[in-house]
């Protein structure tokens, strides 16, 4: 006979997830435990190499990175110039570039990349290109206008598609009138081949990186990157790899992994990475930030934060946060937390890189 109470069920089904959860625990993450900054030196150099193995670093090659210029329009306050970016051989980024129409100071700009989450349009909807369709939609609902915002302020702003986006969409969503996100196709793609989505993602802005280091215009010594949802997800990511960013807002992006996307495993295919949760939760790759100035800004009511909420997020930035406090860096790690669901916000963010960039 069955002794029901050993049986684990969910309503009667037979389900893996509390196993996976038994795994997740037992997860040796690489939690920063040192006791003084060599050490967190020591901790970041040797994490950073293990992500980006992860990430699939390994699997990309140098490429000519030629650069191509689409069209410019004048914006009033601002230009917007499309460019088309080569990341690798085959592989190709459109972008925006949106420049202050501002003369006679003869400085360089400092720069903030703003890539793009899972919005109706993606580089579109973050340099707030309001005749395309859904554009309007997307600012409404989501304030995801944040790369317009920048440029406004004084900051030369990037705003690339994010691989599987817009224009980068897989041919299983071109179709007229299809959403342009192919994320999932992507990542479902490039798992076998030693890759993930998000990886891909993140090795393009590093791309974006070297060319903005290029251009007369920026300073290449003040870049910052900033983003909402999937952009907040590949500003953590890039931050974390890339050095060269001085100052980063996640928003809608921080939270613990158990609650958030192993238990809330309806989540989009990209925020799945083989080994990641070995090795890394959130807030550890936050500590890879440290001691660059790092925003995080939460909706109160973002249902993306897990089931324990708020407290979902603020436990993932305990563990970023004692890799500031080593340093004597705590005041460049910020947590902005509105009443709002999953949107940015900004009125935080904005005086953060204002102070810091």
């Amino acid at each position: 006979m069955i002794n029901h109470e050993e049986l684990v069920t969910d309503n009667g089904f037979f389900t893996s997830l509390e196993q996976m959860k038994c795994l997740f625990s037992r997860g040796c993450r690489r939690r920063f435990t040192g006791a003084d900054v060599d050490a967190l030196i020591k901790w970041q150099s040797e994490s950073r190499d293990l992500l980006k193995d992860i990430l699939g670093f390994g699997t990309f090659e140098p490429c000519a990175n030629k650069l191509y210029e689409v069209n410019t329009e004048d914006c009033g306050e601002y230009t917007r110039i499309k460019y088309v970016l080569q990341t690798e051989e085959k592989v190709f980024m459109p972008f925006f570039a949106l420049l202050p129409n501002r003369t006679g100071t003869g400085k360089k700009w400092p720069a903030v990349i703003c890539p793009n989450g899972h919005f109706h349009r993606a580089k579109e909807s973050v340099a707030a290109v309001r005749y395309e369709e859904g554009v309007v939609d997307d600012m409404e609902t989501h304030h995801t206008h944040y790369g317009e915002d920048f440029v406004k302020m004084g900051y030369a702003v990037f705003c690339p598609d994010a691989r599987g986006f817009g224009e980068r969409a897989e041919k299983a969503k071109q179709k007229e009138g299809e959403w342009k996100c192919s994320c999932a196709n992507l990542n479902r793609m490039a798992i076998p081949l030693g890759r993930c989505a998000i990886g891909m993602s993140v090795w393009d802005l590093v791309k974006l990186c070297d060319y903005i280091q290029t251009r007369p215009d920026c300073d290449p010594d003040r870049i910052g990157c900033a983003g909402l949802s999937g952009g907040g997800y590949q500003t953590l990511y890039l931050a974390a790899i890339d050095t060269r960013i001085k100052c980063a807002c996640t928003s809608g992006y921080f939270y613990g992994a158990m609650e958030s996307l192993l238990e809330g495993n309806e989540n989009c295919d990209c925020n799945y990475v083989p080994d990641l949760w070995n090795n890394f939760d959130m807030g550890d790759i936050g500590s890879l930030i440290a001691p660059r100035p790092l925003i995080i800004e939460t909706g109160r009511y973002d249902s993306l934060n897990g089931k324990s909420e708020l407290q979902n997020v603020v436990s993932q930035f305990e563990i970023t946060k004692k890799a500031y406090d080593l340093p004597g860096c705590g005041e460049k790690l910020a947590h902005s937390v509105f009443d709002g669901v999953h949107q940015w916000h900004g009125i935080d963010v904005y005086p953060f890189f204002q102070k810091y960039l």
